[in-house]
């Protein structure tokens, strides 16, 4: 059985306006051990500025870049920490 991807990730927000997304097919993927889960801020260009969620340990966040808008919208879904629940 793989691990659980949830296990031990740090959520804390990396900075002040990150807010927690998630892939809306993180859990149909069969990605071992990928939680799907990034930091996303969004920008005055509409844009998102993301970063990975990461275990505990490994790093703090590790920026990924800036993802369209409408584009980040269609794959990821806003969720709330709390609510990563375990692995799907």
């Amino acid at each position: 059985m793989a691990d659980d991807p949830y296990e031990g990730l740090n959520l804390e927000p990396p900075e002040e306006g990150f807010e927690m997304w998630r892939h809306r097919n993180s859990g149909r993927l069969g990605t071992e051990g990928w939680s799907g889960l990034y930091w996303a801020r969004r920008e005055q260009s509409g844009g998102y500025e993301i970063r990975a969620v990461l275990k505990e340990g490994e790093a703090y966040s590790s920026p990924g870049g800036v993802f369209p808008g409408a584009t980040f919208e269609r794959f990821y879904e806003r969720v709330e920490p709390d609510d990563t629940g375990e692995g799907e």
